[in-house]
């Protein structure tokens, strides 16, 4: 992002903020997008809370973002420890990042897949805090991709994920808390070679100097039986110029420019709202559960869920999705998601828990 660096501070997850300068941050070219929809005709249901994330529990950081900018400074220790044989840090990238994707192998699947054509999305996410053994990940996530069929080709999602795959975490020990964190990524294809990157770390996402969070942050999860936290996402284009942003509980984070892809720059082939797990060693007893590590049947309090997914069609209308499955490999006995209703999509499930689980 560039910019003054005001002050770096290490949180007690072990991630370090450092806190930009506005003044010294490039400004943005326009006025910041509207959003597809009304803020406040978002309400959450009784009992439901959005919660703080890990740096807003702490009054004088809040104060700090009031006029500075937070930044969450990337890591890549494997890379920096000579743990991989990548040459640099582009390459390290390239071979040693697993990206969400929305069909792939070595990957379970449970949601919601619009091929519709449209102008961004939102929902509500209700995520938990799953177990995951390492070199995995689950998460949950809405996304944008192109095209409607066949081999997704570009993409952009916003995710909360417990990953031990990727390396988010400040070192090793850190890298294994198991946390939950809001992630972002893109994907695009150049000369045949599919990328995918998460958050900001090769500088394609223009952040909003504005902005309060920032990808990468530890956020709130329900616990089951209790707390309940929601967390409203959204991805859309601003109207003239095609850029797509990503709002997260209300605050804009910033935007992937158009320019960036040759088939998302004009509108989104379709969306989709799933959950995902990543076996790296495609174990058939893998442990790693999705969402709240039960199956959906399981109901408010106990399950994960999206609720109200919208598209946005190319008249900006919004649409509710048909209650398609998701195209990706799906065993429910593994996970699996509920029939949308009433505005509500449940989905998750124990993996290797259960015994009658087998991936394919």
């Amino acid at each position: 992002m560039g910019g003054e660096i005001l002050q770096a501070v290490q949180l007690p997850s072990g991630d370090i903020l450092d806190f930009i300068n506005r003044d010294t941050l490039p400004a943005l070219p326009y006025a910041l997008p509207p959003l597809p929809f009304a803020l406040e005709d978002q309400v959450l249901p009784a009992g439901v809370e959005f919660g703080l994330t890990e740096f807003e529990q702490i009054p004088e950081l809040l104060e700090l973002a009031m006029t500075a900018t937070p930044f969450k400074r990337p890591t890549f220790w494997p890379y920096i420890l000579g743990e991989t044989d990548a040459t640099s840090i582009e390459d390290y990238l390239v071979r040693y990042q697993e990206g969400g994707q929305l069909s792939s192998v070595n990957r379970l699947y449970a949601g919601l897949d619009s091929p519709q054509p449209n102008r961004g999305m939102s929902a509500f996410m209700n995520q938990f805090r799953p177990e995951v053994i390492d070199q995995n990940f689950s998460l949950i996530e809405l996304t944008v991709y192109c095209p409607a069929e066949g081999t997704t080709l570009e993409q952009i999602g916003i995710v909360i994920s417990v990953d031990k795959r990727n390396y988010f975490g400040m070192n090793r020990q850190k890298h294994l808390d198991g946390e939950p964190r809001l992630h972002i990524e893109y994907l695009r294809t150049l000369n045949g070679n599919r990328t995918f990157v998460w958050d900001e770390v090769d500088g394609a996402f223009v952040g909003n100097p504005l902005r309060r969070h920032q990808p990468g942050e530890k956020v709130p999860f329900s616990v089951v039986g209790g707390t309940q936290i929601e967390h409203l996402m959204a991805i859309f284009q601003a109207p003239g110029t095609g850029d797509w942003w990503i709002m997260y509980n209300g605050d804009l984070l910033g935007h992937y420019p158009a320019t960036l892809f040759t088939m998302l720059n004009e509108s989104a082939c379709g969306s989709a709202w799933y959950g995902e797990v990543f076996n790296s060693a495609r174990d058939p007893t893998v442990k790693t559960e999705m969402g709240s590590g039960k199956f959906a049947g399981s109901g408010m309090l106990n399950a994960a869920y999206v609720r109200n997914p919208t598209y946005y069609d190319l008249s900006w209308w919004d649409v509710e999705p048909e209650d398609d499955l998701h195209g990706g490999p799906y065993e429910p006995l593994c996970y699996d998601r509920s029939q949308l209703w009433d505005g509500v999509l449940f989905l998750g499930g124990p993996g290797g828990k259960n015994p009658a689980c087998k991936w394919p």
